[in-house]
């Protein structure tokens, strides 16, 4: 016989497992062969070791024995630190969203008007002729109109702030009529 198939008859026989006849058979067998026997006895002490530390193990406990018993560990307390997370994730996401609505939150520009004031010049003497003649052509009210000082308002410029959805926003000249 092979010997896994021994160990196996071993074990079964240490643990009573073996009826009267088999049991019969397999102690004749290791009689006859020695060399097989060694292996027998090593699994069947194997197994007595095993069944006595099992039933070490498993003797019920004396009512003196303190068994620490961990506080906080109970269902209530894993339901709590469940939805504690949850909790925690949903108010850091909120967080998230409300920073990045600021962000995002398009500047209002208010138009401002800037006046810019400027020196008087004199007009040359010849414009003043001009200036004098009721019979003004086009090019001539224009010239004179060059010439003469004013306060001009210009708007402000664009200050450049892009918001956070400009970077991903596609440009006119490349959007696509298909």
């Amino acid at each position: 016989m092979e010997r896994d198939i021994i160990e196996r008859l071993a074990m079964d026989h240490a643990l009573g497992e073996l009826d009267t006849d088999t049991a019969a058979l397999f102690e004749a067998y290791l009689a006859e062969h020695g060399e097989v026997r060694c292996w027998a006895q090593a699994m069947t002490e194997t197994c007595v070791r095993t069944r006595k530390a099992i039933g070490q193990k498993t003797q019920p406990v004396d009512g003196k024995r303190h068994v620490p018993r961990l506080r906080g560990l109970g269902p209530d307390a894993i339901a709590w630190r469940t939805w504690g997370r949850r909790a925690a994730v949903v108010l850091v996401c909120l967080g998230l969203g409300i920073v990045a609505g600021r962000w995002s939150r398009p500047q209002i520009a208010t138009p401002r008007t800037v006046v810019i004031r400027t020196e008087s010049t004199s007009a040359p003497s010849d414009w003043r002729q001009v200036l004098s003649r009721p019979d003004q052509g086009f090019w001539e009210s224009k010239a004179v109109a060059m010439l003469q000082t004013r306060s001009e308002e210009t708007p402000r410029a664009h200050t450049g702030q892009r918001n956070l959805w400009d970077r991903y926003r596609q440009p006119k000249k490349e959007w696509r009529y298909e």
